[in-house]
């Protein structure tokens, strides 16, 4: 060979993306894990095969099944429907309205079908939690190695508040949305992200700020391409919001013109926190005094304490990651448009202040940027879902006890 010559360098070619059947596969296995984890503690709900209604049901769970069957009730605590019924924070709003209608719809149209409320939403949650997982597979796994993918499944399945995505709770359901939005808006169909995301503010308030997420995050990575543009996609990505004009609209029909009847009744005085922005977290990690701590004793308050601070870590970490590659030019949405979900659903969480679920159920909505961490080391990834895993099932053990507000 001339010494001139040219040496071309091999090229790799990149590995081609896993079957459908290898993604299902990773889903049912993704899936028993989680679940396995979640019950750990807690032998009675373990058998995946058995609808344990009574172990999956608890608190909010008779509201959504309330409004499956009678739908939406909203009114003063002192008139007729609702002042034969206790009210020891003397709220002035009682009924159902502080709920969505997103879940209770899908639990009706089961009800219709034949299946009973109960069961039929416990099937909707186990199904719509294997959907997310297979959706998060199909978005952001295909091209990982296989035990590589199904970690990061199981961390996202695992994310702080999984046990909520089991039960007879929505959560599962906006997850699904959510990430139903995400995979539209990287492939940009802007309509059906804004359906869906839609669709997931009508079945759990964090979503709100999931979309709003999802706005931040078209406008970035179009910014560049000129601002007529990054204002467009903004205003698909704020579109998602569209459930609380359908939620306005409704309530105004629904309760003889009190179109904010659900704001009403979530936002009283003993439902909300009250103190600076960020106070409600101080008192989680550092004095553990919150409702919900308060209620599961000394060790179990620790344990939530751990699973906020993690859940906060983890969308931290997602967001650095992104931030990084950003710098080093790599703005693609895959990356982008989950970690601005997961930090505006967990900034929104710090700053709000809400009690009554917020570090141990509303975080979950977060969940997506973990894919934002699939590029790390595999021992780092193996070591976090430990870490996860193990938080995981000692709150879980709570929510089956009942203590777990």
């Amino acid at each position: 060979m001339d010494s001139t010559e040219e040496v071309k360098p091999a090229i790799v070619a990149a590995p081609a993306p896993a079957s459908y059947r290898t993604g299902i596969v990773l889903t049912v296995l993704a899936w028993l894990i989680s679940r396995f984890v979640i019950t750990a503690t807690w032998s009675p709900a373990r058998n995946p095969l058995q609808f344990a209604i009574g172990q999956w049901s608890r608190w909010d769970s008779l509201n959504y099944l309330a409004i499956a069957s009678k739908g939406r009730t909203f009114g003063l605590c002192s008139s007729s429907p609702f002042s034969s019924s206790p009210n020891p924070l003397s709220l002035k709003w009682c009924g159902t309205a502080g709920w969505l209608p997103g879940y209770p719809f899908l639990v009706r149209a089961m009800q219709a079908a034949g299946i009973d409320s109960a069961h039929g939403g416990l099937l909707i949650a186990w199904l719509a939690i294997g959907g997310a997982l297979f959706l998060v597979w199909y978005g952001w796994g295909r091209n990982l190695p296989f035990w590589k993918s199904l970690v990061m499944l199981v961390l996202f399945g695992l994310f702080p508040g999984s046990v909520y995505n089991f039960a007879l709770f929505p959560t599962s359901l906006a997850l699904l949305a959510i990430v139903a939005a995400l995979i539209m808006a990287i492939r940009e169909r802007f309509f059906l992200a804004a359906i869906f995301m839609t669709g997931a503010g009508l079945c759990y308030p964090s979503a709100w700020f999931a979309a709003g997420g999802l706005a931040i995050g078209m406008i970035l990575v179009a910014h560049n391409q000129g601002n007529s543009l990054a204002i467009r996609r903004g205003l698909w990505g704020l579109a998602g919001l569209s459930s609380v004009v359908l939620l306005l609209i409704h309530d105004y029909f629904a309760f003889d013109g009190k179109a904010t009847a659900f704001f009403l009744a979530d936002s009283q005085s003993g439902l909300v926190a009250t103190g600076f922005p960020g106070q409600e977290f101080l008192r989680l990690i550092f004095t553990r005094t919150t409702l919900e701590q308060r209620s599961i004793g000394s060790f179990g308050g620790a344990v939530l304490a751990v699973q906020g601070a993690l859940a906060v870590l983890l969308t931290v970490w997602a967001t650095v990651r992104t931030t990084v590659g950003w710098r080093q030019g790599d703005r693609s949405p895959n990356s982008v448009y989950p970690a601005m979900v997961g930090f505006a659903v967990m900034l929104s969480i710090l700053l709000y202040g809400a009690t009554g679920g917020a570090w141990n159920r509303s975080v979950v909505l977060a969940a997506p940027c973990v894919v934002c961490l699939r590029g790390m080391r595999s021992g780092w990834l193996v070591g976090t879902l430990i870490v996860v895993g193990v938080t995981t099932a000692l709150i879980s053990r709570y929510f089956f006890l009942g203590t777990l507000v």
